[in-house]
């Protein structure tokens, strides 16, 4: 420390505002010209004003044993360094939250999608079924919605096997003409009803 700057901080420990003047205009320009380096120059500002301020109110306290420049530009860096390194976890943070937001926005749009499709295929599926004729339906509803097997429902409704098997492609036709616009979306989600 020379020998100005070891009066200006004797001084400065005594109260001496004009002292603590001296000190301000002597390095403000230095610390901002520095500071701007590495944040913007509002941030500078800040940064610099703040550390004069505790300059001023640690002053009896300050135990300085390199050079008062020495001391204010390592406070600024050391400040700068913690600006940044918050700065950096709020945008992580941000980024964070921005993905996370986007990630449950596709999952509500996919299942809104999902589940408006599945609607719309099942409204489709009844106004089919409501369609067929009375004993086509009703042998289509006892093997794709009951789980029964051609002999099954031939022995529930007097019928030959063949019979079934011919009543159920009937039924089968008129769903691929209703549904030759999304067929392949309508048999994943016809085969998990199933």
């Amino acid at each position: 420390m020379n020998k100005k700057e070891f009066e200006l901080l004797k001084k400065l420990r005594g109260n001496d505002k004009d002292s603590y003047r001296q000190l301000f205009f002597l390095y403000y320009q230095p610390l901002l010209i520095f500071a701007k380096k590495f944040v913007d120059e509002e941030s500078a500002k800040d940064l610099i004003q703040d550390c004069f301020l505790n300059l001023w109110n640690d002053r009896k306290r300050l135990n300085i044993t390199t050079s008062i420049q020495a001391y204010l530009f390592t406070i600024i860096k050391n400040r700068c360094y913690k600006l940044l390194n918050e700065k950096q976890q709020q945008t992580a943070l941000k980024n964070r939250i921005g993905l996370q937001l986007k990630q449950e926005e596709l999952f509500y749009f996919t299942n809104s999608e999902k589940s408006i499709l599945e609607f719309d295929v099942k409204d489709r599926i009844k106004k089919v079924v409501g369609k067929l004729p009375e004993k086509c339906s009703e042998v289509f509803k006892a093997s794709r919605f009951e789980g029964l097997s051609n002999k099954e429902i031939a022995g529930k409704y007097g019928i030959s096997v063949k019979a079934v098997e011919k009543q159920i492609s009937k039924a089968l036709k008129l769903f691929r003409e209703e549904f030759k616009d999304i067929l392949t979306i309508f048999l994943i989600l016809f085969i998990e009803v199933i």
